[in-house]
């Protein structure tokens, strides 16, 4: 059985959503905020200040099963953020989330990092691979490529990160056919 005190450190989204689609949003959460072990007397305020960031205080009440995907995909971030984690793994966390909205998340990942919280974070997305202090570039699990986005673009002489991907990429396919 894990350390539940250690868990409760841990901030983790998963790239499928881990909720309960018969409770209501706000029911999740408390449920999420009892598993971190977050006091009774702190979790309505918990729960307001996560659902803010990800825009869903006006659908608390409402059943998760009646959520849209990209609806799903802010509670399993909100879950994520209960209890100001020292540590966050987010798996695709904008995946299917408006462009305003995610900047407010960007933000939010931003604020935590600043106060100290750890963020790992994958993504596909490479415009978001640059807000990152550090990437690492997988392919096939194995990393090709390793630093900070301005290094990364310096380094392959590259104007955007993911022009440094395919050409890390094109290289590991060239090597690989001889």
């Amino acid at each position: 059985m894990p350390n539940r005190r250690t868990l409760a450190r841990i901030g983790y989204m998963a790239q499928a959503d881990a909720l309960y689609p018969s409770l209501t949003g706000r029911e999740n959460l408390d449920f999420f905020s009892t598993l971190k072990g977050i006091p009774r007397r702190r979790r309505r305020i918990e729960i307001e200040n996560v659902s803010r960031i990800v825009g869903l205080t006006d659908a608390l009440e409402r059943r998760v099963s009646t959520y849209s995907g990209g609806m799903l995909r802010r509670l399993s971030l909100a879950t994520s953020l209960l209890g100001t984690p020292d540590l966050v793994i987010l798996d695709e966390p904008t995946v299917g989330i408006d462009p305003a909205l995610r900047l407010s998340i960007w933000a939010e990942l931003r604020r935590l990092a600043t106060s100290g919280a750890a963020i790992l974070l994958t993504t596909h997305a490479m415009d978001e691979a640059t807000k990152a202090d550090d990437v690492a570039m997988l392919f096939s699990g194995t990393i090709m490529a390793h630093g900070s986005p301005s290094e990364l673009m310096d380094r392959y002489h590259a104007s955007s990160i993911e022009e440094v991907f395919l050409t890390v990429e094109g290289d590991l396919s060239h090597h690989a056919e001889e």
